[in-house]
């Protein structure tokens, strides 16, 4: 909680500052832009002005004409004697006015027969280049910003980088050394189990090395699973569905529990083998971690409509507490029961890749149900005409 806070506080007093730091110069550079627009603007009515007056002193009041210059002539008592002002001031208390957009000039000039006391000028101001200035400055602040936040990003992250390969190439070594040390206790107990009645103590063997096997595989997958193009390709998933049940008997025995199964046959669908092996594995593997001693699992796969099948694996011991964090990466219902936290995590991101709709109940102490919506691979036209022929 504190960490947050003083994250918060840096943030808010970084942001601040670096606003200050864009705003004071883009400030000091658009007054100096206007200041400059609007002197020379002055100038340029004086010189209007002054011309205008040369032609009030002459016999005939002929006012010089100008697009850009409006002239308001006036007496004493300010009484308009001729005027073309667009917007005449509200009062004549000044010499020089900015009423954006517009700028004024007054001045006073000597007695004449036409009664002239005063001459008002009106121009508009162009602040056009007062906005490229401030669009300028706002891009190059934006440039400069961009730049500071890339170096200091890449500063930031290259000991976390560096982590990261380390831990990659840890994973690495560490999978290819697990991997011979399996393959030889794999095959050691077949030769066993070929000469020999399996034995209590076999079968506890050969249930621990599967779910190291499943570790293995689980942590192996989430190494390739972004550097990999696993591809899709037709599958059974009943008789395929049947193997992996089969697989985990062995585990199941560990603690006296019992698979029934109801499987429609000769279900086809299409994806990657390896990745419905870590949906199937992860479900199964779970459902028996959690169900109680002498428990009974039940598994069913059946074709919903034409277009999808649903597996459904429901157990019947301790449930989950909180169904919203069970796909969080590295989180365990149960520490006690050991494991990384990944597996239903990657099944997440499997279904999610092939649109598999996920479907879980769960009541604490009474049990939880996993199914899973997937789409069937459709029998396309050349494959009737093969099977006819």
């Amino acid at each position: 909680m504190y960490l947050f806070s003083v994250e918060s506080k840096a943030s808010f007093f970084y942001t601040i500052l670096i606003m200050i730091l864009f705003l004071i110069p883009n400030y000091f550079a658009i007054k100096a832009t206007i200041d400059k627009e609007e002197y020379i603007n002055r100038l340029e009515l004086i010189h209007w002005v002054n011309k205008v007056e040369k032609s009030i002193y002459s016999n005939e009041l002929e006012l010089p004409r100008s697009v850009r210059f409006k002239i308001g002539l006036y007496d004493q008592n300010y009484n308009k004697i001729t005027s073309d002002l667009i917007h005449t001031p509200a009062n004549f208390s000044f010499e020089t006015l900015t009423k954006y957009p517009y700028m004024y000039y007054k001045k006073n000039i000597a007695q004449n027969k036409h009664n002239v006391a005063y001459i008002i000028c009106e121009t508009k101001v162009n602040y056009s280049m007062i906005l490229i200035i401030s669009i300028l400055l706002f891009l190059l602040f934006l440039a400069l910003i961009y730049a500071f936040i890339k170096v200091l990003i890449r500063n930031t992250t290259v000991p976390y980088k560096q982590m990261q390969r380390y831990m990659d190439d840890f994973f690495n070594d560490s999978m290819h050394e697990l991997k011979t040390p399996l393959g030889v206790i794999n095959i050691n107990l077949e030769l066993l189990g070929g000469i020999m009645q399996p034995t209590r103590h076999i079968k506890r063997i050969q249930a621990a090395t599967k779910q190291m096997q499943m570790t293995y595989e689980d942590v192996e997958y989430y190494i390739k699973n972004k550097k990999v193009k696993f591809t899709k390709e037709k599958i059974n998933v009943s008789d395929y569905l049947k193997s992996r049940i089969s697989f985990f008997n062995d585990v199941a025995l560990t603690k006296s529990i019992t698979f029934t199964t109801q499987i429609e046959e000769d279900l086809m669908i299409f994806m990657n083998t390896t990745e419905l092996q870590r949906i199937i594995d992860n479900t199964l593997s779970n459902a028996i971690k959690y169900s109680n001693f002498q428990g009974d699992i039940e598994i069913k796969l059946f074709k919903e409509d034409e277009k999808f099948c649903k597996i459904i694996v429901k157990d019947y011991g301790q449930g989950i507490k909180n169904i919203q964090n069970v796909f969080d990466r590295f989180r365990r219902e149960d520490s006690a029961q050991g494991g990384f936290g990944l597996g239903l995590n990657i099944v997440q991101n499997i279904c999610n890749k092939y649109d598999i709709e996920i479907y879980i109940e769960s009541k604490e102490s009474k049990g939880s149900t996993f199914g899973y919506k997937i789409k069937l691979d459709k029998k396309k036209f050349l494959d009737k005409v093969e099977e006819n022929e």
